[in-house]
């Protein structure tokens, strides 16, 4: 059933997502999910659980922040792959899977050495909101890459070269490419960082 309803949000999205549609698609009659689940937000922490067992656990390595990385390039592999996770990662309580995947990732910042319990719990955090809010900024972006050049234009027409300058170079910078894809640049900045604490 919860792999059901993650194959139905994928395809519709969550907001469409209702236990008479799910019973429909599954061919059961609704009263029968409620044997299972006690409602809609009780499934959708049971699919945002069942997502982050998609995230494999990295090997035990002696080097916590390539540990860390692989597990954030993962995590955000597995929340693309289903584009209403990331919401739902935000605003569902964890499940078994997510609490033992938030032990191994604090248990793993905290091994860094240097780190200062206060520096590695905001550690910790700075890892996994980059990754969520990148998947989340993604998913909710209302134009794609194909409109970048006449979204752009748009915007430009209202700026002034004066004063804003540097938001112009900026727009500019995304419509050339010239700096890539950012995810794992900005969380090699923040890996970096822990190091520097």
């Amino acid at each position: 059933m919860v792999s059901g309803a993650i194959d139905y949000a994928d395809q519709h999205g969550l907001n469409a997502l209702s236990m008479r549609k799910l019973a429909a698609s599954l061919g059961f009659e609704v009263m029968s999910l409620y044997n299972h689940v006690k409602n809609k937000p009780d499934l959708i922490r049971l699919m945002t659980d069942q997502v982050a067992t998609e995230v494999p656990k990295p090997p035990d390595v002696p080097d916590p922040l390539a540990a860390l990385r692989q597990n954030a390039v993962d995590l955000r592999r597995a929340l693309e792959a289903h584009p209403w996770a990331a919401m739902s990662w935000l605003t569902v309580l964890p499940g078994p899977a997510r609490w033992n995947l938030m032990e191994w990732q604090l248990r793993t910042v905290s091994s860094i050495e240097g780190l200062t319990e206060e520096q590695a719990h905001h550690g910790y955090h700075a890892v996994n909101n980059h990754v969520v809010g990148y998947v989340l900024q993604n998913a909710i972006m209302p134009y794609d890459d194909d409109d970048l050049d006449e979204v752009a234009e748009m915007i430009k027409v209202d700026l002034d070269e004066e004063d804003h300058s540097h938001v112009l170079h900026h727009i500019g910078q995304h419509q050339r490419g010239e700096h890539g894809e950012s995810f794992q640049h900005v969380l090699d900045l923040i890996l970096g960082g822990l190091t520097r604490i």
